[in-house]
This record gives C-alpha cells, structure tokens and sequence, in this order.
C-alpha cells in the first residue's frame, strides 16, 4: 500500500504528465484521494477498537470492584443486621434491601410497602411510627429513631433507624433513604446494665442511710444527754423537728421562698434542726439551769452556745464538706436565736440576712418552749404562747413565717400535744 501510494505521488509530480494527459492526472488525484482516505479510515478505526477494548476492559474490573463492594457491603450488612430502603418521594416506589427483609423477618417475594411494614412495628409504638411517615416532607435534615417491632412469634424486637433525605436542583424533595438495624442485643445489654447499675446505687444508697441513720442516732443521742440537763418535760428534739418540718412545708404551699424550699430543704431540717442547741454542752449547770434571772456576765456566757455549737459543728464539716445536713446545722446553731429586726445575738443579724433554716428554727424553738415547762417558768397555753408569737411579728420572727404558723396553729398545737 505505501508503494502505491509513492507511486501516485510520484506521477502527480510528474510535469510532462501535465502536458501530454490530463486524464491520467485526474485518475492519480481520485486513486491517490481515496487511499488517503482509507489510511485515514483504518487509523481511526484502529484507534476507536484500542479505545474501546481499554474503556471495556476497565469497565469489567469497575463492575468487578463494583460487585465485590456489593457483597461486602451486604455481608456487612448481615452481620450488622443493618437493612436498607429506598423511596422515591415522587412516584412512592419503595424498595427495600433483602437484609431489610430479614430484619422484619419477611419473605423476599412480599413486595415493599408502607402497610406491610406497620404490621411488625409495635401497637405501642405505631402511632409515633405513622406520625413521622406523615411529616416525611416536612424533614429537611437527617433524623434517626429508636423503636419496637414486634414478630409473629411474640418476640419483641429494637430496632434503629436512620432517614436521609435526597433533594433535586430546584431544592424539593425527591427521595428518602435510610437504614434500619437490629439493636435488640444492644437494648438488652443496655437494660441489664441499667438494672445492674440501679442496684448497685440502690445497695450504695442503703449502706449510706444506714451508715447516716447510725451517725445521726449517735449525734441525737448526745444532743438528747445535754437536752436533758434543762429541758424538764422532755422531747424537745423530736418537737421541735416536727414543727420545722411542718413550718417548712407550709410555707412552701403558701408560695413563700419557692427558690429556697424543695424537698431536700424539708428533709434536711428535720434533721438539722436538733443540733440547734449542740453548744450548750459547754455552758456551766449553774448558768443553764439557774431558776432565776441570769446576771449580764452570766447570760453573755449563755449566748456563747451559739458560737460553741457553730465551731463543734465547723469542725465536723471540715472532714464533710459536701454533707447538707452539718452546713444546715451550722447555719442553725450560729443563727436561731438572731431576730428579724436586729436585735439578737451573736451577730445582730436582721431580715433575709438570717439563714432561712434558722429563722424556721427559731419561730419552732419559742413556740416549744413557752408551751414548756422550765426551770426559770411554767408552760404557758397554746393560745398564750400564740399572742407572743404574734407581738412578735417583724419584730423577733419572720412576719411571713408567722403568717404561715398562726394559719396553721391547730396542727402545731395538735402536734406539741401529742408529742407530749
């Protein structure tokens, strides 16, 4: 074929072949034409066929990797218990993986559907399932839930699932898809770990009650020695407890000091409260139960019990910090014998300035002691001690306090009476 093609080439220069024939010109120029053209033709079609088998070639190892990846991922999907489903926002075609299929447990041949898959999901969780189908437009953003399905055997299967949606050019939705895998195993562990762990902190919260309980048995078993130096009728711990948490619980009711009052400050002041005089342990008998009026050298050794009771106690809260039962103790012991309008002691504290714990105890101690009998007086009557209390409104007490322990005086008195 190159020869030819010399040869055309060399007769189309060939000027005598000018002069003398035309027509021999003319069939070079054709012949010479259309073996350019197959040179050209066979070129190019060698490289479309090279072309070709190359892209051909690389396809069949991308379908390869493609249909390796495939069975991986369904294998993984098997072993993850992982399901996959697809559906189309517009035609609603749904579609499902045959994993999807193995977790609900359902036969290859049944075709996807909506209704179908409500079948295996749990009554009690049927309601929040149907809801979200019905908001699947609304989701502009991934979301996954937690829910039950349940077999037909009985068995109660957790299930997990995950929701993407897909949007076309103009933003709208197109299609929704998502996983659903089997966390049965998972939510079992979990439970089991829940109960193991609620046990656990059940038996630690029972061996601190009744580490707690025996350190508080000791601790009133000592505040009851010294109470029993001068308090002549007896029970005036347990009294005075009662009516602080009695008072606090009122006062709560009636909306006073919400942002103070819960349910630990009513349970802690029931236990606090005792230690409200601990300090009198280290008051000379001849001071603490002198029939008459002390002396002003002798009742600033009095007042000293306050202070007496705060250190005792400090020292206690040194070793636990974090026991609310000792700060509110502290709180107390230095506090209750303060007054709303300044005039008491140690500090000459007045108003909100006054622990709240302590302004409780205090209106709780006079009410107990006045209806006591003492060794410097008689017990007085409910209604005596009551019109004391009250001169003693935004005076000596907290006037909200009073307030609340003149509305409920019936179920203070009734208390004093029974305790005896």
């Amino acid at each position: 074929m190159n020869k030819l093609r010399i040869q055309l080439e060399n007769l189309l220069n060939d000027k005598v072949l000018d002069q003398e024939d035309g027509g021999i010109r003319e069939y070079a120029l054709e012949s010479f034409a259309r073996l350019v053209d197959d040179d050209i033709q066979k070129e190019l079609l060698t490289r479309l066929i090279y072309d070709y088998s190359r892209v051909t070639k690389e396809l069949e190892t991308t379908a390869k990797r493609l249909e390796r990846n495939r069975e991986s991922l369904e294998e993984a999907q098997k072993i993850a218990k992982l399901g996959r489903w697809d559906l189309d926002w517009k035609t609603k075609e749904l579609t499902w993986s045959d994993s999807m299929y193995q977790v609900l447990e359902m036969d290859l041949s049944m075709a996807p559907d909506q209704t179908l898959f409500l079948t295996r999901v749990h009554p009690e969780d049927v309601i929040a399932v149907e809801s979200r189908y019905d908001q699947f437009s609304l989701f502009k953003e991934s979301w996954e839930a937690e829910y039950r399905l349940r077999m037909d055997d009985g068995r109660v299967k957790w299930v997990h699932l995950h929701y993407h949606p897909v949007f076309d050019s103009n933003n709208q939705l197109a299609r929704y898809y998502g996983t659903i895998q089997d966390i049965t195993l998972i939510k079992e562990t979990e439970l089991e770990l829940e109960k193991y762990t609620q046990h656990l902190e059940d038996l630690v919260e029972e061996k601190v009650k009744e580490i707690t309980d025996s350190q508080l048995a000791t601790i009133f078993g000592l505040i009851k020695l010294s109470e029993s130096r001068d308090d002549e009728t007896g029970n005036h711990i347990e009294r005075t407890s009662g009516f602080c948490r009695l008072l606090a619980e009122k006062t709560r009711q009636k909306g006073f000091y919400l942002d103070l009052i819960d349910d630990s400050f009513v349970e802690t002041i029931e236990k606090a409260s005792p230690l409200h005089d601990i300090g009198k342990v280290g008051i000379p008998d001849h001071i603490l139960l002198k029939p008459g009026k002390l002396t002003e050298e002798e009742f600033v050794i009095m007042k000293s019990h306050v202070e007496i009771g705060y250190q005792t106690l400090e020292k206690m809260e040194k070793q636990y910090p974090n026991n609310a039962l000792v700060k509110m103790g502290m709180e107390i012991a230095l506090n209750h014998h303060e007054r709303w309008d300044g005039s008491g002691y140690p500090k000459g504290k007045a108003g909100e300035s006054i622990p709240l714990a302590a302004r409780i105890m205090s209106l709780a101690d006079v009410y107990d002691a006045l209806r006591s009998k003492r060794v410097y007086k008689e017990a007085y009557t409910h209604e005596k001690s009551m019109e004391i209390i009250l001169a003693g409104k935004a005076s000596h007490f907290d006037p909200l306090l009073v307030e609340v322990f003149s509305e409920n005086q019936e179920q203070f008195s009734l208390m004093y009476d029974h305790a005896g």
